[in-house]
């Protein structure tokens, strides 16, 4: 298994099987050159599942993958809160159509770029739960409840239990990767998601 499907499914696993609408990955700068061929490979086979991969971001020592399905983070995007938010913030008016979103996550890139860390709305784009996010932005990142794979300033036993169905979902995908199943047959079979969940 190259480093490139190691990283994808360590922090990928959630949105490799459906459950979360998008996660991020990165690798070392150097690696980059050399990945091309297989990046390009998954983005096409990984299109055919309906999900999308793109590099979202370069800095000196590092470069950022973004796993995400489509139609989940328009979805989300459709919440009326977080739609303001982001026209707001720059994003393009029609957010959460599929048109757009090129230029929403160009736009998420300029943001990142112009930041030289991750703006805080990257939440709204991982599919954290809004209210979180929104804390997270008021109180700036300070005087949350719990922290895992997001800080949570809301609802902490649902919380845990998705934290647990993250992780669940990661070791599953990992414990079967390293019996030699290939990503795009683990999620070809139909049993493993019932496994899973």
């Amino acid at each position: 298994m190259s480093d490139f499907e190691m990283q994808m499914l360590y922090h990928g696993a959630p949105t490799l099987f459906g459950i979360k609408q998008a996660n991020l990955f990165s690798l070392p700068f150097p690696c980059l050159s050399t990945l091309k061929d297989e990046v390009a490979a998954y983005q096409k086979q990984l299109e055919k599942k309906g999900i999308s991969l793109q590099c979202l971001y370069c800095c000196g020592k590092r470069v950022f993958f973004l796993v995400y399905r489509k139609e989940k983070l328009l979805e989300y995007f459709s919440n009326a809160a977080i739609k303001a938010f982001l026209i707001q913030a720059g994003y393009p008016l029609t957010v959460n159509q599929e048109a757009s979103l090129m230029d929403t996550l160009a736009f998420l890139r300029r943001r990142i770029q112009k930041c030289n860390e991750f703006p805080h709305e990257i939440g709204f784009f991982l599919g954290y739960p809004p209210e979180d996010v929104f804390a997270f932005i008021k109180e700036k990142g300070q005087n949350y409840k719990l922290c895992g794979y997001w800080k949570v300033y809301g609802d902490e036993k649902a919380a845990v239990a998705t934290f647990q169905q993250y992780t669940y979902c990661r070791k599953k995908l990992l414990h079967q990767a390293s019996k030699g199943i290939s990503i795009l047959s683990l999620l070809e079979a139909k049993q493993t998601l019932q496994e899973v969940f």
